[in-house]
């Protein structure tokens, strides 16, 4: 099926397009330098050879982004854990809804792994906040990825959220299965918390009458993510303290390149993937008849839950929870060592940032960092049994 001529405003390449991306690389400074951190012990020529090679996105996905994401794996990473990708069926196509824990590494993880377990790789959704040049635009289009329109106006954000959930809707009907975050911008936090308004988008395409099975049909399939140690977390802490303070948090320009780069570069220790159960036309059934707020909340919560149920805990996550409570409730689940590893950790971020917001942010910075870490812990064991979560 072809992708009508409506979408290219949004879509990503197709295959056909992908020999004029590769010439654009050949002859784009930025690529190549890029380029070379993949492929070190090639030339500038050998590169370009190898680009003018790629015919095909999954030649792309295979050929470049599966070396980028080993590179980042094997510098960054203790390990990277999966679970729930062999439930996954082959002939059908899904909508996957991830917890946003970084800007772009969580996406491209998943579809390294999709590749590693005989799936087809997925599309992903990503804002146009973080297309800043043209070199990031084609490559993201290369990449199975395609433009979420951000936008303040009411107007042009109807407008938007109807031709994207046309899209996605175009897309998985077309058996390609697709990612999105479960909100705008990553958690800053660590409460992973569905955007009931992307709900909303998803239902304004197919049957807008009958919402349990314009719903079912899209395969709506949680992502839990989960980090032992947050890349971006001294960032994610700041930006949310000075929001706080200020009332007001205004980016710095390149800002969302500064996240970028360190979600690839900081340490992270083991990142795991769970593929969460699908929400099916029988979970939703019990709201049949009931109003739309009422529907789209129901698979918010389902969303929610079984991220939650599903979200992997590290000793980091306990610690920072016992520290936060005063408490040592979950004592048993780190050793001393552990938590002296942890204690280095947070006082390296703790005196960054003191240079910078001075010592009246300590007590609420602290909070706010430990927080990160913390809240996944109350948001599992409120999950855990809960029917929905099955």
């Amino acid at each position: 099926m072809m992708i009508p001529k409506q979408f290219d405003d949004i879509r990503s390449f197709n295959d056909d397009e992908i020999p004029s991306a590769m010439e654009f690389f050949i002859h784009d400074e930025t690529s190549i330098s890029m380029a070379k951190l993949v492929f070190p012990d090639k030339s500038v020529e050998e590169i370009q050879e190898l680009l003018r090679n790629i015919k095909t996105t999954t030649e792309f996905q295979q050929i470049v982004m599966t070396r980028f994401v080993r590179l980042i794996e094997s510098t960054t990473m203790k390990s990277v854990d999966t679970q729930g990708f062999n439930h996954l069926d082959k002939k059908k196509a899904y909508l996957f809804t991830g917890n946003h824990r970084d800007i772009t590494l969580d996406a491209f993880i998943l579809q390294m792994y999709m590749l590693e377990n005989g799936l087809d790789t997925c599309h992903i959704g990503y804002g146009t906040n973080l297309i800043l040049n043209e070199t990031i635009d084609v490559f993201g289009r290369s990449n199975k990825m395609f433009r979420v329109q951000r936008s303040q106006n009411i107007r042009e954000l109807a407008q938007n959220s109807q031709h994207l959930s046309d899209y996605i809707r175009h897309l998985i009907r077309d058996n390609k299965s697709v990612w999105i975050a479960q909100r705008n911008g990553r958690t800053k936090d660590g409460n992973d918390k569905t955007d009931h308004g992307l709900i909303s988008m998803f239902s304004m395409s197919g049957d807008r009458k009958n919402l349990i099975p314009n719903l079912a049909e899209l395969n709506i399939t949680p992502i839990a993510t989960s980090y032992e140690y947050e890349p971006c977390a001294m960032m994610k802490a700041r930006e949310s303290y000075l929001k706080e303070r200020d009332g007001v948090y205004v980016k710095k320009p390149m800002e969302d390149m500064e996240s970028i780069v360190s979600g690839i570069r900081k340490k992270k220790g083991i990142m795991n993937i769970a593929i969460c159960p699908t929400i099916t036309y029988d979970d939703l059934k019990p709201f049949e008849g009931a109003e739309k707020h009422e529907i789209v909340t129901a698979v918010a919560d389902i969303i929610d839950k079984r991220i939650y149920n599903n979200y992997r805990l590290f000793p980091n996550n306990y610690i920072a929870n016992d520290w936060l409570s005063g408490t040592s409730t979950y004592k048993k689940h780190y050793t001393q060592e552990e938590e002296a590893v942890f204690k280095a950790y947070c006082d390296k971020i703790f005196s960054k940032l003191y240079e910078e917001l001075g010592s009246s942010a300590e007590k609420r910075f602290t909070e706010i960092l430990l927080g990160i870490y913390a809240i996944p812990v109350e948001n599992k064991i409120k999950s855990q049994f809960h029917p929905i979560c099955q």
